[in-house]
């Protein structure tokens, strides 16, 4: 028979066993990691506007922005710089030598229409927030290659963009370990290209043939121009096995010269 003391004993240890289970317990997630998709012009308002998907690639959200942060967005990402230090450059010049430590950035809230954002700063032993708006925030946070969060509430609501669902309605090929896809209305317009002109390369895997990166914007093979990802395939395989292709590709305000082997698998 158990004594009282070891009822007891067996009593306390589950109590222990089940407040160890509480402290353990991983704290849920509040906020997603994401990057930024794209910057470019609605096509309807014609207005700026920065996309951002989480890493997975499943939902993106779109917010509408100012033409003067979108520039300062777009520059940073296709690795342009200004003559000059534009705003935010500025601002980054005088927390590096300020010694203030750019942490992430949280778009944690919808009021009113507008998006509110965090940016995280540490400074001597002390965190700070300071109260942003989004593209401001964002600007920043790829100037300092920090992380940007979006509060998990703001990715389920109807403003988002549902990706495998329109991945599932776009063509795309993926050729040499290069993921081409056809360009949305939007991004012919922020690329100043005419509706139905080029591919853009979506992707590009570790092992792909060189000379393509990400964001480049094929426009033409062997001098002919490309309307679709369908018509870069049949341009490809009307060349002879083993020759290369000459493509015409822009990337960010200029125009290269990529090799591309004609029939890669």
């Amino acid at each position: 028979m158990w004594s009282s003391h070891n009822r007891a004993l067996t009593s306390a240890c589950g109590v222990c066993c089940l407040a160890t289970l509480f402290a353990c317990r991983t704290p849920e997630k509040t906020d997603t990691e994401v990057e930024v998709r794209s910057v470019g012009f609605d096509s309807q308002s014609h207005a700026p506007v920065v996309v951002l998907q989480d890493h997975d690639r499943k939902v993106a959200l779109p917010i509408w922005i100012g033409p003067a942060e979108a520039q300062a967005i777009a520059m940073q990402i296709q690795g342009i710089s200004a003559p000059r230090p534009m705003t935010h450059d500025l601002i980054k010049s005088m927390l590096d030598e300020a010694g203030i430590e750019f942490r992430k950035v949280v778009i944690r809230d919808l009021k009113d229409n507008t998006y509110v954002a965090l940016i995280y700063l540490h400074r001597g032993g002390q965190d700070l927030q300071i109260d942003s708006r989004p593209s401001d925030a964002i600007a920043l946070a790829v100037r300092f290659h920090s992380p940007i969060f979006v509060a998990n509430g703001l990715l389920q609501g109807n403003t988002t963009i549902d990706l495998q669902r329109e991945a599932a309605m776009e063509s795309t090929l993926k050729i040499a370990g290069v993921t081409l896809q056809n360009l949305t209305d939007e991004l012919a317009e922020y690329f100043s290209l005419p509706l139905g002109a080029g591919v853009l390369v979506a992707d590009v895997a570790n092992d792909a043939v060189p000379g393509l990166q990400r964001g480049d914007v094929i426009l033409e093979v062997d001098g002919q121009s490309v309307s679709g990802v369908g018509d870069f395939d049949s341009k490809l395989h009307a060349l002879a096995a083993g020759a290369h292709a000459r493509l015409s590709v822009q990337r960010g305000t200029q125009r290269i010269a990529v090799q591309f082997p004609a029939h890669a698998g």
